[in-house]
């Protein structure tokens, strides 16, 4: 939101069993400062599958002993009273994947732009995966077909942070996806490949991978060239701004 950044985010590409995210998981965890600190998981882009829910909590309530609690947007009606109830006690918001629509769908019903952006001012860690990672940024196109841009529905995300964010960045069709969507909106897009995530502290960022073999991409458009940048994958913290400008 006009390039001030603030607040701490962690963005994952998506995951290729049976690799785990645990590295990743484990930072999210600890930027919270809270050795037991509150997860809020947030499966509605997966229809508030129980799978999911149950294979989340085996993760961050079994194995790292965190006090996790679950917002149903689909499968139940919440009050605002209770959404907000849940979203100010926790200490991480982690959004899931699945389909893109329908999450910003649930998220306009339910006014979650408004309710989520207050968590971000106030601190809280804004995680997810997917689509659930994709859904901070600004839009995203949704398509039936692998590669069929021509019907496709350009989706306008919650915009937190001012750039397009393209996940499973390694897999057939979305570094297209990503080049169609900087063709239509401009600005820079980053695309994630699974088992790596942006990892954002206010105006600082770095990539975290658990996969030495996992990156992340700067792409923009200079003319009519769509240019494509590897990020540099580094322990030490980096300028946000040198990752959303546009080289002249």
């Amino acid at each position: 939101r006009e390039d001030i950044f603030m607040g701490k985010f962690v963005l994952i590409g998506g995951v290729t069993p049976p690799l785990s995210l645990d590295i990743i998981d484990e930072e999210i965890i600890r930027l919270t400062d809270n050795k037991k600190p509150k997860v809020l998981y947030v499966p509605t882009a997966g229809g508030d599958d129980p799978d999911y829910c149950d294979f989340f909590r085996g993760i961050y309530e079994k194995r790292f002993g965190c006090d996790l609690d679950i917002l149903y947007l689909v499968r139940e009606n919440p009050t605002e009273y209770e959404i907000k109830e849940k979203i100010f006690l926790s200490d991480v918001i982690y959004v899931e994947g699945g389909e893109t629509q329908s999450l910003m769908g649930y998220f306009k019903k339910y006014k979650m732009d408004e309710i989520l952006l207050k968590a971000y001012k106030n601190g809280i860690v804004l995680a997810g995966k997917s689509a659930g990672a994709l859904c901070w940024g600004s839009y995203y196109f949704e398509d039936e077909e692998i590669n069929d841009f021509k019907n496709y529905i350009d989706i306008e995300c919650l915009k937190f942070l001012n750039f397009i964010i393209c996940p499973h960045y390694n897999m057939e069709g979305y570094s297209e996806k990503m080049d169609a969507m900087i063709n239509m909106h401009g600005g820079v897009g980053i695309g994630i490949e699974n088992n790596c995530a942006l990892e954002i502290i206010n105006d600082k960022y770095r990539i975290i991978a658990t996969n030495c073999d996992s990156n992340a991409y700067k792409v923009y458009q200079s003319g009519t060239k769509i240019c494509l940048e590897i990020i540099i994958k580094d322990s030490n913290f980096r300028n946000m701004k040198e990752l959303i400008q546009i080289p002249s």
